[in-house]
């Protein structure tokens, strides 16, 4: 299964789709674009798991007081606060991904925290402990930013890092090219 599929499949499996059903719809399913601001919005509503899935894998490059490590206090409090509000921007870009029948799905409380459980191993895969003193760098200057622009900036940094992948590697958000929708 590509690892763009990951997220449709995770999904089925979510509703309650055996392992098999879940591979064979995501393979089927051709994943449509989000615009950059839907993709901030979905970054913004799973950013604290995002903070917290890069902390894990940086817990033995960092110092217990990077903020990456943070899993509680105000930093990471601002992000939670996000979170709730991007939400209904973040389950709309989710939906058109998955289509209106995952969609209708995700207006459960649970919805959020475990969608953030599913798509942040995507948004963080190919980070090392090597990456972990940049990426801190990274979220120290994005400090003072209102959350939602710190989301802004993390998937201009995402689009950057997919966009000099050779590989023919799929991209972490599919983000439709300038001037689509």
């Amino acid at each position: 299964m590509s690892k763009w599929t990951v997220l449709p499949a995770s999904l089925m499996l979510m509703v309650g789709a055996s392992a098999t059903v879940a591979q064979e719809v995501a393979v089927a399913i051709a994943v449509p674009c989000v615009t950059p601001s839907e993709a901030e919005a979905l970054v913004g509503a799973v950013i604290p798991e995002l903070i917290t899935n890069v902390g894990g894998i940086c817990a033995n490059a960092l110092p217990p007081s990077a903020l990456l490590r943070q899993t509680s206090g105000p930093f990471i409090d601002r992000y939670r606060a996000e979170a709730e509000l991007a939400w209904p921007r973040g389950r709309t870009a989710i939906g058109k991904i998955t289509g209106p029948d995952i969609a209708s799905m995700l207006d459960s409380a649970f919805a959020r925290p475990l969608l953030g459980t599913l798509v942040t191993p995507m948004l963080t895969r190919g980070i090392q402990p090597g990456d972990c003193a940049a990426i801190e760098r990274i979220v120290q200057l994005a400090q003072p930013l209102p959350p939602r622009n710190a989301a802004a900036l993390f998937v201009s940094v995402i689009q950057l890092v997919d966009a000099k992948h050779t590989d023919r590697q799929k991209p972490r958000l599919p983000i439709c090219p300038q001037g689509t929708r």
